[in-house]
């Protein structure tokens, strides 16, 4: 993921810097009917409803996406991606720290393959300069959960303990997403930067493991950062 992270930064800065090239031969902002692109999410996942006491976790991911615009300030965009999702569980040291005392060493982590659908509104004229428009989306984001685990951090020795509880969890969800930030015409594309929130629509949980009967629906906060072309 890092050097995913450092990848997308040289992407993001030759766009801009070519953007700025061509600036001057390109004043009027264009407007392309069809664009593909990519996104870059870093945000806080944890899950809400009746559950045992947890914390977010910061998780990654990324989405291949395009967007369709019929007119100026109205789209549509449809995708693929990887999300990570889960939540970091509130649990007593087992015995190197007094029993009382959390250490956060225990989280659980969902691996999930996402088709994100959404439609997407825009400010009819570019503001700040003429080259910068306010964009909302608000969308669905199908899910595949294929891979969950609880893992135990072992800070003395480095032997962290890692379980598979795929079963414990439901295999796929329906998420509401919203997103609302500025889109930026840097000549050569489209740089993108959004604040985003998702919202579960499914059960969590199985019965699998789950003798409280605990009841939860999956949700993020977080930055997507794209480009498009």
């Amino acid at each position: 993921m890092k050097k995913l992270l450092i990848i997308l930064t040289f992407v993001f800065g030759v766009t801009l810097a070519y953007g700025q090239e061509k600036g001057a031969e390109k004043a009027e902002p264009k407007h392309d009917k069809f664009r593909w692109g990519f996104s870059f999410l870093n945000v806080w996942t944890d899950v809400k409803g009746t559950t045992p006491d947890l914390y977010t976790k910061p998780s990654l991911g990324g989405t291949l996406k395009v967007e369709y615009y019929p007119v100026e300030f109205l789209g549509i965009t449809a995708g693929i991606g990887y999300q990570q999702r889960g939540y970091g569980l509130i649990l007593p040291d087992t015995g190197f720290v007094a029993p009382s005392i959390n250490t956060y060493r225990n989280r659980v982590r969902t691996n999930n393959v996402e088709f994100p659908i959404g439609l997407i509104l825009k400010t009819p004229k570019p503001i700040a300069g003429g080259s910068t428009w306010l964009t909302a989306t608000l969308g669905i984001s199908p899910l595949r959960m294929f891979e969950a685990s609880d893992v135990y951090l072992s800070v003395e020795d480095g032997f962290h303990v890692v379980k598979d509880v795929t079963a414990a969890f439901s295999r796929s969800d329906s998420p509401l997403f919203v997103s609302i930030g500025p889109e930026i015409d840097t000549s050569a594309g489209f740089l993108q930067v959004q604040l985003i929130g998702s919202f579960g629509s499914s059960e969590v949980f199985t019965a699998v493991n789950n003798p409280k009967g605990y009841s939860a629906k999956n949700r993020f906060f977080g930055v997507s950062i794209g480009c498009t072309f």
